[in-house]
């Protein structure tokens, strides 16, 4: 790297032989520099000449341009970096000493009457900035985020960056507050009131290198931060005096009052040119004024101080009544602020203000009610600083509030996608089993029975093909109303299938009143619900387990309340059984399908039917999803519903896995061969999958094998398939993603989805879950949740393709929201390979 100048600072004898302590120095005045003698100069180089000189460290500045500074820092060919500004990735990279030198802020620097008064403004415009800087760092993101179009115009040094607005390299200049005050009028430039983006400033090293002299610099600041004639307090007066000509009056001027002493005309001169000084300097303090209080105002969150012995309120910042809603004055009442706490939270806020006193310095969350009438969740942190030096005031609270609320209310909507249903409201199977759960243990604990009862609902699936999902979705929020209304407030009522409800009573009765509560409880899923003018009566198959007498955990006793259920079943339904040993006898079919699943590969029994992914607005194809089904020699076809599950169970489901991966890829090459433009081919994958390390080989082999490339196989899995050994299951995806195969999100938005999570699978597609899309005209709230999904798919850059297409109106919902594919009946019925592509542009 290019060195310019080396400046060496040799202490006085005795300082020590060990090697000079390397400093980057780069041009920005008045923090960093060189003068005109070409010495080194500023608050950080000031500051750390002290330091060295008490500490007996010999220093070599080495000059650099910034961006040049930090790969030489990185690379160890300097050891420390003055005024850098401490972000989450340079915390990553560099290491920092824990108290800062200085905050800053970045400054919008544009010529006279520019109107720019917010970042929006900034649109279209050509941004000068520091090559490598916060302030680029932060812009591009910011554009990324919002979609603002603007140009980065970098340059390498502060100088270039202000001087490329008057070469017309650049609309405005964008530099810290610091370099904006002393040098924006030399390039006839103005402070706009256009700030963003405050952060503290500090020395920085490479990691493990100088964290001694780091420590040391960390002490020195806290001794000379509250020490008026430190070091420390000088530097930061040097810094922060303004330019000659705004805030100085030059050596010439004592000159010219030392001869108006004698001279009364110049006397008189001078007192004109004072008056102009005061003016001036009144000015000055007036747009520093302005600036503190537009940042103040323009900020998300709020100041105060308070009285630290009676915590009465002293002052609070101007944007309180944007944030909150409420007026200052109103704010600074005596009492006000207990009363606006919400009542379950005042009596542990007045405890930790008396904790305070003890500690100095707290943090802790709140909530309280805003001018608005809304519950905001508040993040409230306190320090307690000394009085005054002359002892007018005595000892204050200082503090800000930061509104949680938002962050509060996205968790809260993503717990309640992940353990309710979407429809009803009801808990989802994955609460259910957390709940049985605590109630086993509180069982185990007290000895008393439990009942876990299971609901199907006869041949609903009628309710649903006749009188169209809609009619469906109110029946299920009509019959899970019911049924809330039916058990005890202990009771847990929730939805664990398409038609399927399981309760888990808390308190059944003791002398044997199971008939009683289960004819109760079918007498109340008879009575009529009102559909389209219609009375429809419901009835259901129930089946009852007991604990301890049918079963100890959860799942004994889902699968005996799941055996009464399917005796209910099988003679006709709206009726109730109570489970029996010998409703085991049952599963003697499951055995005799295991054995028949375990030949239907060898025996060529299986097929693939395909289903179209289209492009809804053009109707062009963009891929395929290949469904398996099975042909079996007696029973005729078997629904994937039934056997799918099984080969989960036993195993089989890897060995289907890869016949289906193979025969998938065959027909897509086949497709090929006849000139048929199928772009790609989905599979979906079992949870078994991601666990087999030998998958990514067998995929690569079957793409060779057919002459076909890998991003033309998409893999489609669920979330919940990661939850078992996450770690091991993303490194089989980072493997598939490397070998270029597409990776989808199945079932989207229908379970749980941890975000979080999601950031860090190598994923390409979304596929919004069907439920949600056939709620679309029916559900505010499932329309919400997809403007959502195509919002997260949008930020993460992932594609999105929404399944259960069925309606018109539901095509029309995702494309004016931004969807643009889909699959579902609508757009094309799966169907055998021969007959898959007719009525498609393929």
């Amino acid at each position: 790297m290019p060195v310019l100048l080396a400046v060496s600072l040799c202490l006085p004898a005795g300082a020590g032989a060990d090697d000079p302590l390397r400093i980057g120095l780069y041009e920005n005045v008045p923090k960093v520099g060189t003068g005109d003698d070409g010495a080194a100069g500023g608050v950080f180089v000031e500051l750390l000449d002290a330091i060295a000189r008490r500490e007996h460290w010999r220093l070599e500045y080495v000059s650099c341009e910034w961006s040049a500074c930090l790969e030489a820092l990185e690379a160890g060919e300097i050891d420390l970096m003055p005024d850098v500004a401490l972000t989450p990735e340079r915390r990553e990279s560099l290491a920092f000493h824990s108290i800062p030198v200085a905050q800053a802020w970045s400054q919008v620097l544009a010529p006279i009457d520019s109107g720019l008064d917010r970042i929006e403004a900034l649109e279209g415009l050509r941004l000068a900035v520091l090559d490598g800087s916060i302030q680029y760092d932060y812009l591009r993101e910011y554009a990324l985020d919002t979609g603002l179009d603007w140009t980065l115009v970098t340059r390498g040094d502060m100088e270039s960056v202000l001087a490329a607005v008057a070469s017309g390299d650049a609309d405005v200049a964008i530099t810290n507050n610091f370099y904006a005050r002393r040098h924006a009028r030399q390039h006839m430039l103005v402070e706009t009131p256009v700030t963003f983006d405050q952060v503290g400033l500090y020395y920085a090293a490479a990691p493990g290198r100088q964290d001694d002299r780091l420590e040391v610099i960390d002490a020195y600041l806290q001794r000379w931060k509250g020490d008026a004639g430190s070091p420390y307090q000088h530097a930061m007066e040097q810094a922060l005096e303004p330019p000659l000509g705004e805030g100085e009056i030059p050596t010439w001027a004592w000159s010219a009052l030392a001869s108006a002493a004698v001279i009364a005309l110049v006397l008189g001169l001078m007192a004109v040119w004072l008056r102009r000084t005061v003016r001036a300097q009144t000015r000055a303090l007036r747009e520093a004024n302005q600036r503190l209080e537009h940042l103040l105002e323009s900020g998300p969150v709020v100041l105060y101080q308070l009285n630290a012995l009676d915590f009465k309120p002293l002052w609070v910042s101007g944007n309180f009544a944007r944030l909150f809603g409420f007026n200052s004055r109103v704010a600074l009442q005596p009492g006000w602020w207990e009363q606006q706490v919400h009542p379950e939270d005042r009596a542990t806020a007045m405890r930790e203000n008396r904790r305070l006193q003890e500690e100095r310095h707290m943090v802790r969350e709140l909530r309280l009610f805003d001018g608005w009438g809304k519950l905001r969740h508040i993040r409230d942190e306190m320090r307690i600083i000394p009085g005054g030096n002359q002892g007018q005031r005595g000892a204050e609270v200082v503090g800000s509030w930061t509104d949680l609320t938002a962050s509060m209310e996205q968790k809260e909507a993503l717990r309640q996608m992940a353990h309710y249903d979407a429809r009803t409201g009801l808990p989802n199977r994955v609460l259910l089993h957390d709940r049985l759960g605590h109630t086993l243990e509180r069982a185990m604990a007290d000895g008393l029975a439990r009942w876990v009862v299971l609901i199907d609902l006869d041949r609903f699936r009628n309710v649903n093909e006749t009188l169209g999902t809609s009619a469906g979705d109110r029946v299920l929020e009509g019959l899970a109303e019911r049924l809330g209304g039916l058990l005890g407030p202990q009771d847990t009522v929730s939805r664990v299938g398409a038609d399927e409800f399981c309760l888990i009573i808390e308190n059944p009765p003791m002398d044997g009143g199971a008939e009683a509560f289960l004819e109760q409880l079918l007498e109340t899923l008879r009575e009529p619900c009102a559909i389209g003018g219609r009375a429809l009566v419901t009835t259901a198959s129930v089946g009852l387990a007991t604990f301890p007498e049918h079963g100890n955990t959860r799942d004994e006793l889902l699968t005996a309340a799941e055996l009464a259920m399917a005796a209910s079943r099988s003679v006709g339904g709206d009726t109730w059984h109570v489970y029996e040993p010998g409703m085991g006898a049952q599963t003697e079919h499951r055995l005799f399908l295991e054995n028949d699943l375990r030949s239907a590969i060898a025996n060529d029994e299986l097929l693939l039917y395909f289903q179209p992914q289209l492009e809804m607005q053009s109707g062009r194809l963009v891929g395929m999803e290949a469904l398996v089904r099975w042909r079996h020699p007696v029973r005729g076809m078997v629904s994937p519903a039934e056997f799918i599950p099984l080969a989960e169970e036993t195993g089989m489901i890897q060995a289907i896995d890869r016949w289906v991966l193979n025969a998938a890829c065959a027909q897509l090459a086949h497709w090929d061969q006849d000139g048929r433009g199928v772009p790609t081919v989905a599979v979906n994958l079992s949870a078994r999958e991601l666990h087999d390390e030998t998958l990514v080989a067998a995929i690569q082999e079957i793409l060779e094998h057919h002459g076909l490339e890998p991003d033309r196989l998409e893999l489609e899995l669920t979330e919940t398939m990661m939850m078992e050994q996450p770690e091991r299951a993303l490194a089989v995806l980072h493997r598939l993603e490397t070998l270029g195969v597409t990776l989808a999100m199945d079932d989207f938005g229908a379970g749980y989805s941890n975000l979080a999570h999601l950031r860090r699978l190598p994923l390409r597609r979304l596929k919004i879950d069907q439920s949600l899309v056939r709620d679309i005209g029916h559900s505010r709230n499932n329309e919400s949740i997809i403007r959502a999904i195509i919002a997260l798919a949008d930020a993460l850059g992932l594609d999105l393709i929404a399944e259960g297409v069925e309606e018109a109106g539901q095509q029309a919902f995702l494309l004016r929201e931004g969807c643009r594919f889909g699959q579902g009946y609508l757009l094309g019925r799966p169907a055998p390979a021969d007959n898959a592509l007719q009525g498609i542009g393929a």
